[in-house]
């Protein structure tokens, strides 16, 4: 619990750290902002809120930063998960999306997102597609490669595509690959991934085809497609995230690119979210996450669930990001869908 005065004082110097990005000490908070108490009162509080765990000192004679624990109290007393962008702002950003979004194919508007998103909050945009474990099947493709290896190209309504090469223990014709894929379609026209991978078995247990290994081995890789993969993700600003401050070290840096160019680890660490979330620092269970705060809010469509979202670092400014994301994840549907 906080007094008045306290919280005063935690979310100037959280606000006033943002902007700066050095550490604040209490002359700084005076001369910046109308808290109506002098120096040496700003002063004890702030050693309040270290003893409190609120702050940190990063070196004994400089000022106090927020820790992970002060921004968390921070975006929950003054993130709204329904914040709105300011209108003004939001009329030119959704002229930005049609002019960028109107004609694009599906890959094309996630990737866009993930520009727009990237160039105006001057973080890291990331966007994935809608769940393709809640996706509607459309259609499977069986194409052959070689005397026993196929491609594997499943479509569900909402516009993405898995892709994948089988090695199959024996030879195939593509006139056998077409009858057993027309098979499929069949008896899972209409159905979610998710009730696929549940029930394909015994859907297609009456499946006629000459060889049972070649039906069982392709109902094995589909089902084993519900998992999000590098595809699903999109991912832009890299260079954003290389201005900031906090990534200075190169080892940092470093970990954290690793782990962008690694977007099947990231989609799979991003999946869970749904509605407004944000976490921070070491709430972000992955190592090279620690140092970086993450806002994603999810989107629908027809019935399959996306997010939009942003990575930075910590020192982030929480409110407008998060209206940001707000924003472009309540009008992603119009545009994927």
């Amino acid at each position: 619990m906080l007094s008045w005065r306290e919280w005063q004082v935690l979310q100037a110097l959280v606000k006033t750290y943002v902007e700066v990005g050095m550490p604040v000490g209490s002359r700084t908070l005076l001369d910046r902002e109308t808290l109506g108490i002098s120096a040496a009162t700003i002063r004890n509080t702030l050693a309040v809120l270290e003893e409190k765990e609120l702050l940190q000192q990063p070196h004994t004679s400089a000022g106090r930063i927020p820790t992970d624990k002060g921004y968390r109290l921070y975006v929950e007393q003054c993130v709204d998960p329904d914040c709105a962008l300011p209108e003004g702002e939001g009329a030119q950003l959704r002229q930005q999306l049609h002019e960028h979004l109107a004609e694009a194919g599906v890959d094309e508007i996630l990737n866009q997102l993930a520009k727009i998103l990237g160039q105006v909050s001057h973080q890291l945009g990331v966007v994935m597609a809608p769940a393709f474990e809640q996706g509607i099947f459309q259609k499977v493709e069986l194409v052959k490669l070689g005397e026993q290896r196929l491609l594997l190209v499943l479509s569900i309504r909402q516009g993405s595509v898995r892709s994948l090469v089988i090695e199959v223990g024996s030879a195939c014709c593509q006139r056998d690959l077409e009858f057993l894929s027309g098979q499929i379609n069949q008896r899972l026209q209409g159905l979610s991934m998710a009730q696929i991978r549940a029930s394909m078995r015994e859907r297609l247990a009456s499946v006629e085809t000459g060889d049972p290994q070649l039906l069982r081995v392709i109902s094995e890789e589909i089902e084993g497609l519900h998992r999000p993969g590098a595809g699903d993700l999109h991912v832009a600003g890299t260079r954003n995230i290389c201005l900031q401050p906090e990534f200075r070290d190169p080892q940092r840096m470093a970990e954290l690119i690793d782990l962008v160019e690694r977007k099947e680890a990231l989609a799979q660490m991003l999946q869970q979210r749904q509605g407004m979330v944000v976490t921070i620092g070491r709430e972000n269970h992955v190592q090279e996450m620690q140092w970086c705060s993450v806002v994603t809010a999810s989107y629908a469509v027809d019935g399959a669930v996306g997010l939009i979202g942003v990575i930075g670092p910590t020192r982030m400014p929480y409110e407008r990001v998060a209206a940001l994301v707000n924003y472009l994840a309540s009008r992603a549907a119009q545009f994927v869908g």
